[in-house]
Parts: C-alpha cells; sequence; structure tokens
C-alpha cells in the first residue's frame, strides 16, 4: 500500500524521474509527507520549482493528496545565491517534458495535477485554493525564496506547513521569513538539506517518528538570539560550512 510505503521512507516513489535531491532529502520530504497524511488525512500540496517532476512523484500517486500544484516559471537559466554567483541551468525545462515524465510514474493521477508557468512574483494568492502542504525548491536567491514564503504564507492563510530545498544556501531568507510571521511557529531542519516551517500550527509534525529519524543525530539547539523559536542541527551546519563530510 503506498500510504505504507511513504511511511516507511521507501526512496523507491521518488526515483522514477531524475532529481538533484540526494537520499536524505528525498526521505525527508517523505517524512513530511507522511506527517502532513497523518495530520490532515485528505490534503493538498504545492510547490514553487518543479523542473522535472522529480518531488511531484509521491503526492501524484497517493490518493490521500487530493489536489496538486505545479508553479515553475520554466526558463532555461535560474539566478542562484551558490558561491560562485553563476545562475543553474535547466536543460529542457518544460510543463509538456514534466507531464510526459510523470504519466509514466506508477498510480499516478494526472487529473489533480495543476501546472502554472509563472513566478509567484506575477500571481495572486487569491486564485488557489489553500494547500495544507507547500514546498519551495525554485530560485535559489534571497529575493526569490523570501518572496515565494510570502506567497506560500498568504495562499496558506497563515496556517500549514512549508519545507525548503537546499537550506545552506537560502537559510537567510529563511531567517527573515520567520521574523516577519506570529507565533505559533516552528522551524527545524531535516536530513540534510530540507528545511520545515511550520505555521499556526499548535501540535508540531516534530512528534512524528518520522521526522524525528531525520533529524540529523549531531543533536538540537534551540535559537533564541534571532527572537522565534528555531531548531537548528547545529553540529551539521558547521561542519558543512566548514567543508567537512
Amino acid at each position: 500500500m503506498l500510504a505504507d510505503r511513504v511511511a516507511a521512507l521507501d526512496t523507491g516513489l521518488l526515483a522514477h524521474i531524475e532529481s538533484a535531491a540526494t537520499d536524505d532529502d528525498r526521505k525527508s520530504l517523505l517524512a513530511v509527507h507522511n506527517g502532513v497524511a497523518a495530520r490532515c488525512g485528505r490534503f493538498s500540496y504545492l510547490e514553487i520549482g518543479s523542473h522535472l517532476g522529480g518531488s511531484l512523484q509521491a503526492v501524484i500517486a497517493d490518493p490521500r493528496c487530493v489536489k496538486v500544484v505545479s508553479i515553475d516559471s520554466r526558463t532555461s537559466w535560474v539566478p542562484d545565491d551558490r558561491p560562485g554567483g553563476l545562475p543553474s541551468e535547466y536543460v529542457d525545462n518544460t510543463t509538456e517534458h514534466m507531464l510526459s515524465l510523470l504519466a509514466g510514474v506508477p498510480d499516478a493521477d494526472m487529473s489533480k495535477l495543476e501546472t502554472v508557468d509563472e513566478s509567484t512574483e506575477d500571481l495572486s494568492p487569491g486564485r488557489f485554493a489553500r494547500p495544507d502542504f507547500c514546498f519551495i525548491d525554485g530560485e535559489h536567491t534571497y529575493v526569490a525564496t523570501l518572496r515565494d514564503a510570502r506567497f506560500c504564507r498568504s495562499i496558506m492563510q497563515g496556517a500549514g506547513v512549508i519545507a525548503f530545498h537546499d537550506f545552506l544556501i537560502v537559510e537567510r531568507a529563511i531567517r527573515d521569513f520567520l521574523r516577519e510571521i506570529p507565533r505559533p511557529r516552528r522551524a527545524y531542519v531535516l536530513r540534510h538539506t530540507v528545511c520545515v516551517v511550520e505555521l499556526g500550527v499548535m501540535r508540531s509534525l516534530l512528534h512524528d517518528p518520522g521526522i524525528r529519524a531525520q533529524l540529523t543525530p549531531g543533536g538540537r539547539i534551540l535559537a533564541r538570539s534571532a527572537g522565534f523559536d528555531t531548531w537548528l542541527l547545529a553540529a551539521d551546519l558547521v561542519r558543512r560550512r566548514r567543508g567537512v563530510g
């Protein structure tokens, strides 16, 4: 049963389409997927930055996910804040190519997928139904990440789960986003580059065993200096910033 495979963090569910996600990234996304499904039952999903559709594979096949929205401006070159400052190239970055790949995913329900070939800069949040879970993996710049996070918060009406890919690249935008929003809110990093932000949620997904299993074993530190409740996996971040491992 697909729900059992999601709960087991079976990365085979995300292996039918090529993506840049690591095995730990896939497990982290499946853990959030499972946690949201366990809490909501039926849920809706929105992501910004889909490229070939690698991160859509599990939600497109899971009948518990009743709506999937993919927002991607579909440009060939995307600005990027990674060291070096060079833009990232996205080959054959078309919606048609993504749809052809997703159609080959076992049990894919393409009828629940809505694709939008635009930037959130040009979209009105009121155009969309409220999602329970958003994933941001679009343009990896401070401006775009903060804009996308604000868009997701607005469309979610202040309550839900937002996951960000490549935390170490977009960390500053996430921190500034957290400073803008009222309690209750919570943020934590999963192995190794997925940052989860919970908005308006009283019972955290951190109670879920699958989420806890994805927390880096180096330990958790409650960071108070920024003025918000943020769980940072300090040992892993320090190790990566020093280029160790």
